[in-house]
């Protein structure tokens, strides 16, 4: 399926998308380099220009990133986030899905989430992706992206691959739409 990297895709696109075929050394060559990737050992992140604080600032979240990808934070079950309101897909069966597992120590892992969004005019609209945990109570936004687009239905990844101790709820939303959809997780059983 055709993506367009920085933006959703529409319904329409990716009906298309679906009648063309990738030639096959491409696609070896893609997953070739996509293994590779994910067997590289730690990568080193430098950072130039900036004060000692902001550089020990990146240098923790980029550890705290690699360590979260080195244990393997992507998720192996699918959710289904049920369709609300403009937070659907075309055929309004669902609002998107996501993937996750429940680590040994009782955290979740969230890996990717997709999300579907309709519009009914040309709009702008902030897609987001809210977690509810023990630390998070309130909800913290993990992802977002703004996208104005016309009329349709549009999906799109976003890929989280973070793990959270006490996880209650996956939301996903967009401004001035109504609807919010949610996946809802219980503690792990004792």
């Amino acid at each position: 399926m055709r993506r367009i990297p920085r933006s959703p895709v529409s319904y329409a696109d990716a009906d298309q998308a679906r009648r063309r075929r990738l030639p096959a050394k491409w696609l070896t060559a893609m997953l070739i380099t996509a293994a590779v990737a994910l067997l590289a050992p730690g990568a080193t992140y430098v950072t130039a220009g900036r004060s000692s604080a902001a550089t020990a600032t990146t240098t923790a979240a980029a550890a705290m990133t690699a360590a979260t990808a080195a244990a393997g934070c992507r998720g192996v079950t699918e959710a289904l986030l049920p369709a609300n309101g403009f937070i659907s897909d075309p055929s309004r069966a669902q609002g998107g899905h996501l993937w996750w597992h429940r680590s040994a120590n009782g955290s979740v892992c969230i890996g990717t989430v997709i999300m579907w969004v309709r519009y009914n005019t040309t709009a702008a609209k902030t897609w987001r992706v809210i977690v509810y945990s023990a630390r998070h109570p309130g909800g913290l936004t993990v992802a977002s992206r703004a996208f104005t687009l016309k009329r349709g239905s549009y999906w799109r990844g976003f890929g989280v691959h973070q793990a959270y101790q006490g996880l209650s709820a996956v939301c996903v939303t967009a401004t001035e739409s109504f609807g919010t959809s949610c996946v809802r997780f219980s503690a792990p059983a004792g």
